[in-house]
């Protein structure tokens, strides 16, 4: 007999022997699954076996639709070993799962589950302060006693301190933890904005910083006279004319801002999502420096007159000015200003002047990165959500104009 036909035969007898199989477990070919693309008959379930979490496509037998809906982190914050994760309410939802890890890829995780719908918010207790953590959520839906998850939301990433970073020991106040998080958005900026929420840090000014990192004195006024060596870790601010205080109002925008930023592709570092945020002046600088690639500080400023925004660009003083760093980064601050209020400006909010003045300031003297304080208005300018919402659009603008 030739090898041909042995091959034939061998192949015929596979084919009667898969049939008898399938006949006898009452099963038929079209029950094995099959490569498909995705669309609207198919659902992305999320399958946990074996402790880990991987995606797969499962075709709808029994036609109930299981489609469970992404959901987004509101806010991921740590004091001292504790992490509070908060995030957009699913309503059709049964529960949450809370994934966290000391790795940005999520291969060494812990999972926490929140078995409502209506809780929107948790805590993680016992977290190691000196180490990073990225932080997301899913949420599920039960059908026929299994369990269907949705996309995983963005990622947060609590950041901690770190002793050997630049000017880090000019710092008197870290004890807490800014959270960096990454958008979603279908086109990627790649480019990481530090929001920061002026003032909120409770004894910040009964703690005294050097005001340059050389231990020079300061070349102009402001909140500390010129010639002073030293100035208050981080002050608490003034008080708008209706009464809010400026650390509450400077929050609300920072929130506002932090999501039209998320939304358009930009990451974004956020310093302060609390009343209190135990990291003064010099903290949040150098935070910033090592995580971001712009620091935008958000005040109002003390005077009565609604006199507009405008931004703190950096004195014309040849002393200053060749200080390290202010001497390799005076440019991109003055630069990152000037697009700001262009783009505040095409949005239609109110600018002071011609949108600069000039104040020897803790932030630029310590800034490694384009930085600014952006001063929105004064005691008596309008802070509604409609303006707030104008004045971050008016950011995100300005921020596209770099180059």
């Amino acid at each position: 007999m030739s090898k041909r036909v042995v091959n034939k035969i061998v192949a015929f007898t596979l084919i009667i022997a898969t049939a008898v199989f399938f006949q006898g477990t009452g099963n038929s070919y079209a029950d094995i699954p099959k490569a498909t693309t995705p669309n609207p008959t198919i659902s992305n379930v999320v399958v946990k076996t074996n402790e880990q979490v991987t995606n797969k496509q499962t075709t709808n037998k029994t036609n109930v639709k299981v489609n469970v809906k992404k959901i987004s982190i509101d806010t991921v914050t740590r004091k001292s070993g504790t992490i509070s994760a908060s995030w957009k309410k699913n309503k059709k939802a049964n529960g949450y799962r809370i994934q966290y890890s000391n790795d940005k890829d999520f291969k060494n995780v812990k999972n926490k589950n929140v078995k409502s719908a209506s809780k929107t918010k948790t805590k993680i207790a016992k977290v190691n302060k000196s180490k990073n953590y990225y932080v997301r959520v899913s949420a599920y839906v039960k059908k026929n006693n299994k369990k269907y998850y949705s996309e995983w939301s963005n990622v947060a990433e609590v950041i901690a301190w770190n002793t050997k970073w630049e000017f880090a020991k000019n710092s008197k106040i870290h004890t807490d933890s800014p959270t960096l998080y990454f958008s979603n958005a279908a086109k990627k900026k790649n480019k990481t904005v530090c929001v920061n929420a002026g003032h909120g840090t409770r004894g910040g000014e009964s703690v005294k910083t050097l005001c340059h990192p050389d231990g020079s004195s300061k070349v102009t006024g402001g909140s500390t006279s010129q010639g002073a060596i030293t100035a208050t870790s981080i002050n608490g601010g003034t008080t708008l004319a209706d009464g809010t205080r400026e650390a509450t109002a400077t929050l609300k925008l920072a929130m506002t801002v932090k999501k039209q930023l998320l939304k358009e592709g930009y990451n974004v570092l956020m310093v302060r999502e609390s009343d209190d945020a135990q990291l003064d002046n010099i903290a949040r600088t150098v935070f910033a420096n090592n995580n971001a690639d712009y620091h935008i500080a958000l005040h109002y400023d003390s005077t009565s007159s609604n006199k507009g925004a405008f931004y703190i660009s950096v004195p014309n003083n040849n002393k200053y000015r060749s200080m390290y760093p202010v001497s390799k980064n005076w440019k991109k601050h003055n630069n990152l200003g000037k697009n700001l209020i262009n783009g505040m400006r095409s949005a239609g909010v109110k600018i002071y002047g011609s949108g600069s003045m000039a104040i020897d300031l803790t932030q630029t003297s310590y800034s490694t990165i384009p930085s600014v304080d952006l001063e929105v208005g004064d005691k008596r300018s309008d802070h509604s959500s409609k303006t707030l919402k104008k004045i971050a659009i008016g950011i995100e603008k300005g921020l596209n104009k770099i180059k």
